[in-house]
Parts: C-alpha cells; structure tokens; sequence
C-alpha cells in the first residue's frame, strides 16, 4: 500500500493550518498523522477565535504541569473547574512558538472568578505556575506580551524563552520597574517596542530601552503623565540612530522632542494627538520648535492627529520626495490645508496614500494633486462644508484629472452629492478604472443615492 512520506504530509498540514477542523481531523487517523500534524496544530496562536474548546485546553494544560505545581494547587485551590485527568500524549507546551499571555491571563480569570474569597492568590498561585510551565518549555520565542505583576525573569528557563525576543508590548498599569529591569538583563535583542500606559519617566523602563542594540521600531502611549519624562527623552534620544518608526500619543507634559532631530533614519513617523493638548503651552512650543528644525530624508510614512500647531506639512517639504503614504487630521483651516496640498504636489511624486481633511474651498486644489503624483492609489477626503454646498464639480475633477492608478476612494462627512450628479459620474467612471472601490462614511445619502449606488455592480461600494 501506498502512503505520504513526513515530507509530503507536513506540506499538507501547514496548508491546512487556518482549518482547524481539517487538521484536527487529520490528526486522528493514525498516530503516524497524529505526530506530524500535532507540532502545526499547536502551532497557532492560543489567542486564535477558532479554538473552540478554552476549557479542555486548559485542563490540557494544567495537566502538563510539573507534579510539585500540581500539588502546589491541590493543596491551595479547590476548584471544580481544575482537573488533572486525561493524560495527553505529547508535550504540547515543548512545541509552543510562544508564551501566549492573552490565552494565560483568559484562563486564569476563567478558572477562577472573582467573587471567590481567596481568588487573588488563587489567581496569582495559578498564572505563576502556568507561566512557569510556558517558560520552562518555549525557546527563543520572538514575540510577547509583558502585562503581569508576575517576575517572569526570575522563572527556570527565563534566559533561553526570552534572549531573542524582537517584538515586545509592555503594558506599563501592570509591569513594575522591578521587573523591567530584571528583564533588562535578558532581553537586548528586541526590534519592536510598544509601552502602553506610560505614566512617568520609570527607572527600569529607561533602563530596558537603554539595553536595546538592535531597536527600530518605538511605540508610545502616555497615561495620566505629571512630570515632562526628561530621562526616557534622552534615552530614545540614545537610540535615535536606529530607529525607522516613531509612534507617539501625546498627552500635555509627557515628553520633551529635544531627540527628533536626531532621527535621521526615520521612515514612518505618527504622531497623536489627546485632547488636553493645548497651542500656545510651553510644552507645545516646545514640540513646534524642535519638528520645524528636524529633517527627516527618508520619511515614508506621516500620520498626525490634531497637532495644535499648523506646521506639520513643513516634515513633507523636508522628506526628499520619498513619501507614499500621508495621513493627517487636521482643525478646518483652507489656508493651511492649501498649504499642505502645495507641499504634496510639490515633495511627493511618489505618493500612494493620501488621507487628509479639506474645505469646499480647496476641492479645485486636489486636481493638482491628481497631475502631480502619479502613483496614487487610495485618497480620503473628509470635507468641512458647514454651507452645505453642492460638490458634483468633484466628480468632474475625477474623472478628468485623476491618475489610472487610483482605485480606492474614500468620501467622509459632509460631501453633498445629487442623485443625477452621482449617476452619471459612476455611468462614466467605469469606462475609466472598472476595479475601484469607493466608501462613504457619514455621507449624508437618500433613498434615491443608495438606489443608484446599488445599482451599480462594477464597483464595490461601502456606505456607513
């Protein structure tokens, strides 16, 4: 009889790996399957929609716990949902490509509920031995969350689980400076860095960014900040040669920009924007002061959200003509708006993906955007158009000016279309690029738009 070689069947099974059932099915035909498809199976990520079945995951798990833990939680959790039976048949925790914190932090709230008496060091018992179990088996994992009080750098095996990390999320509300800096020594490899929460310069997480040889990636979310973080500046600052992607939610006093000029290899930089932000502040003059003295030659991608200075569009002027994607949200203002349209038609012939917010005023400006920058495949436009004024003349610039490449086109707010407008322009845009998408968010549309609009099956068409 013929059969599949271990070869032949594990090109099969890593096709199969988004099909649950299939692979699952696999695994029961012989245990010759079972062994090949076991490593695929376990190979996803426990975080995964499609794992139908978290509780006999869990007692999977808990199974796999060394016997010490086992009697550790018999002796301190009497819990009807916890049991140690159906020994499995592989070592499925050996083979994990990670140490899944979501999946762990899921069961532990799962297993054991809140309204038991003693459930926070029941809980705490349960997530240490279970991150105990994860880290004793994974290697070298490359991507994890850190958002435990847990001292996970402290755990047998912590050094080979964690060395080579790249990707690394750190949820500040829940990881002491203690920890941080425990993982400091372990941790230097890593690429990709998100803080979530940061509430203040932190001794240890300065100290973790410090490590850092090979960083290029930074994310920062400020949380509740009352003091300018001084120090964690002049570490980024320290780092500043590495980094290609920058992403900060600014909230007022959270950090100082005295690095941006130093961020010479840049290549996508997003800058956000809270509402306690005010223009005129000390800090924000401070913000407008080094972005207007920073140059950024090999930008690609610009994102800012409600900066309260008018001057971001000089980082355009400065980027050498190698941007593909802006993404700005601005207060109304057709003379900066004009100003930032200049600057793309001018520094941008290589622009791909525009999303910005204009007033009636500026619609004849995008035409130019349309002559000028040839490889544009998706525009958003949100309008400010507080007189309700009719914007059929943009269908017209459209049709006559727009590049072949366009194919996503996106209307937000206030666009007013009339029926007759909108049916003749989707009448002859299919003439024009028959593949487009189009979506319009908030637009205010009646009966008589949406009849035309599904009408139409050239095109794919969002309404919202």
């Amino acid at each position: 009889m013929s059969y599949l070689t271990e070869d032949c069947l594990r090109i099969v099974f890593i096709e199969l790996k988004y099909d649950l059932k299939a692979l699952y099915s696999s695994i029961l035909v012989n245990k010759f399957w079972y062994r090949v498809a076991i490593p695929i199976l376990w190979n996803r990520n426990f975080d995964d929609n499609e794992i139908s079945s978290n509780s006999k995951l869990y007692n999977t798990i808990i199974y796999l716990l060394p016997s010490y833990s086992k009697m550790l939680l018999i002796n301190n959790i009497d819990n009807e949902n916890i049991t140690f039976s159906n020994r499995p048949l592989f070592n499925y925790i050996n083979i994990s490509p990670q140490v899944p914190s979501r999946f762990i932090k899921n069961m532990i709230e799962t297993l054991i509920k809140k309204e038991d008496k003693y459930g926070l060091y029941k809980r705490n018992l349960l997530e240490r031995e279970v991150y105990k179990l994860f880290i004793s088996n994974c290697k070298d994992i490359k991507c994890f969350y850190l958002n435990t009080t847990q001292h996970l750098y402290q755990f047998p095996g912590a050094l080979t689980c964690f060395s080579q990390i790249c990707v690394l999320t750190i949820n500040i509300l829940n990881v002491s400076s203690t920890i941080l800096f425990g993982m400091a020594k372990i941790c230097k490899n890593v690429e990709d860095l998100t803080i979530l929460y940061c509430d203040g310069d932190i001794s240890g997480l300065n100290r973790f960014i410090d490590v850092q040889t090979k960083l290029k990636s930074l994310r920062l979310e400020f949380n509740n900040v009352k003091k300018q973080c001084k120090e964690l500046s002049d570490v980024i600052g320290r780092k500043a040669i590495t980094l290609q992607e920058v992403e900060i939610s600014l909230t007022d006093n959270s950090l100082s920009p005295n690095f941006f000029p130093s961020l010479i290899n840049l290549r996508c930089l997003r800058l956000h924007n809270s509402e306690i932000l005010y223009d005129g502040s000390v800090e924000m003059k401070e913000w407008e002061k080094y972005l207007s003295i920073s140059s950024f030659p090999n930008l690609q991608h610009l994102e800012t959200t409600y900066l309260p200075f008018y001057n971001d569009y000089m980082l355009i002027e400065k980027s050498n003509g190698k941007i593909l994607e802006i993404n700005i949200s601005q207060e109304p203002d057709s003379i900066y708006t004009k100003k930032l349209i200049n600057s793309v038609v001018k520094y941008c012939p290589n622009l791909e993906r525009l999303t910005i917010e204009i007033e009636f005023e500026n619609l004849d400006d995008i035409k130019e955007i349309f002559l000028n920058c040839n490889q544009l495949r998706m525009i958003n436009l949100s309008l400010y158009n507080e007189n309700n004024l009719n914007c059929d003349k943009f269908f017209e610039i459209l049709l006559k000016y727009s590049p072949k490449t366009l194919c996503k086109i996106y209307f937000s707010e206030e666009w007013i279309f009339t029926v007759n407008g909108s049916k003749s322009f989707f009448e002859n845009w299919k003439n024009w690029n028959a593949e487009t998408s189009f979506a319009f968010y908030k637009v205010p549309l009646t009966d008589e738009h949406n009849k035309v609009l599904l009408a139409i099956s050239n095109f794919i068409i969002i309404m919202t």
